[in-house]
């Protein structure tokens, strides 16, 4: 099996790359990133990319198809990946995470990938009451970069992609350890702001509530 993972070199594909390497055994994992992150290492003995059989280095809006031949799987994780980057800079917000991931599965697809897993959020929901969300509520995109991922399910979801399986999971905020840390993350923020002030900065009322994933 031979699994690409885009933006492998992010705070959740240094944890995925670890883990496929140690589950799959006998896959061929290939890793594609802009590098921007190369040197943001957290208490790492050895760069993550240790655990892939291949490592390329481009903007997934330049991800040549001759990379996609003998796939069998991709799990897209390269995005502009929060909310104050995404409103900053959104056409570039809409063009990375949208119009190039539409890109990317089409290709994928003509290229016989069997499997095609797609980084979406649960911040398409917007704000919303306590109860927990389902795939069929309506969604509430507040965000460039929610609209950008609900944009992005919509157009796969009307494409024709043949026989390949599209899979896109709406996760909640990641938290948790990683070899290359994000602390932009509301629960990573509160450890990080506890362990090195001894305060814990709450920026609202205290009443909203996050659904929360562990890396």
């Amino acid at each position: 099996m031979r699994i690409l993972i885009t933006g492998n070199m992010g705070y959740v594909g240094a944890r995925l790359s670890k883990y496929l390497r140690e589950n799959q055994r006998n896959a061929v994992l290939v890793g594609v990133d802009t590098g921007f992150f190369a040197h943001s290492i957290t208490g790492a003995q050895v760069h993550p990319e240790i655990y892939l059989d291949e490592q390329h280095y481009c903007d997934v809006r330049d991800l040549s198809g001759r990379l996609l031949e003998g796939v069998d799987a991709v799990v897209h994780l390269a995005a502009v990946s929060n909310d104050p980057m995404g409103n900053e800079f959104e056409a570039v917000t809409q063009e990375i995470n949208r119009a190039a991931s539409v890109r990317i599965a089409k290709a994928a697809a003509q290229a016989g990938v069997k499997n095609f897993v797609f980084a979406s959020s649960c911040s398409m929901y917007g704000a919303a009451d306590r109860a927990p969300r389902k795939e069929t509520d309506p969604v509430n995109p507040l965000t460039a970069y929610a609209r950008s991922k609900i944009g992005t399910e919509d157009e796969l979801s009307k494409a024709d992609l043949g026989d390949m399986v599209f899979t896109s999971l709406r996760f909640a905020t990641a938290c948790g350890m990683s070899d290359r840390l994000r602390l932009d993350l509301v629960l990573n923020d509160f450890v990080a702001c506890a362990l090195s002030s001894g305060e814990i900065t709450v920026l609202s009322d205290g009443t909203p509530w996050r659904p929360l994933i562990d890396v």
